[in-house]
């Protein structure tokens, strides 16, 4: 492991365990599912850096989503959870759902996690593809994020099968809220990654 990830992985992994006990101790089934899918990825996230050599700022926007996505779900405001906590009313349409505002914690959290799933996917297709900084890559890119995304989205219909987390995961609109959310973090990622790699700041 090179040096510069020791920090964010210690911290990462202590975290998660901190988080992994509190909620089991409040018995959030939801949350410790996530606490183990979450561990695995980044540990997953660690390996393939060795042989991709992810930019250390990749691995770091990674691991500060992991402690947002915790915090969304142990952190009450006011008595509302953190993940349902509208940080900005820039549109509520909640005559069509009450699920139909924007901007919430939650969604922000998901452009953010996309945002940093995209420079690590960029940085893996950048090294297979033959056409290493054209439209393809960039195309790919979000492509593939999204696809993440529409994983995640099973892995949420999962947890209300399996942990009765129907009213924290949210209906149909929660859901096409986070899908489109998703991919504006995509999109930013992907250009964030696309000018790195190019020397742009």
């Amino acid at each position: 492991m090179k040096k510069s990830l020791k920090l964010p992985t210690f911290l990462t992994y202590a975290f998660i365990l901190v988080m992994l006990i509190y909620f089991i101790s409040i018995g959030n089934y939801e949350f410790i599912g996530y606490a183990v899918v979450v561990g695995l990825i980044f540990y997953i996230i660690l390996l393939l850096d060795k042989k991709y050599d992810f930019p250390p700022s990749a691995i770091w926007f990674f691991a500060i989503w992991i402690a947002s996505h915790f915090l969304g779900g142990a952190v009450y405001i006011g008595g509302t959870k953190l993940y349902d906590l509208v940080l900005i009313n820039l549109f509520n349409g909640a005559t069509i759902s009450p699920e139909f505002v924007m901007l919430k914690y939650d969604q922000l959290i998901h452009a953010y996690c996309y945002f940093a799933f995209s420079i690590i996917i960029y940085f893996i297709l950048k090294k297979h593809m033959k056409s290493k900084q054209g439209p393809a890559l960039v195309v790919f890119t979000i492509l593939s994020a999204i696809g993440i995304g529409l994983l995640n989205e099973v892995i949420e219909f999962g947890m209300v099968i399996f942990a009765d987390a129907a009213e924290a995961v949210g209906g149909y609109y929660n859901t096409a809220l986070d899908l489109v959310f998703n991919l504006i973090g995509a999109l930013i990622g992907t250009f964030y990654a696309h000018n790195l790699m190019n020397g742009k700041k």
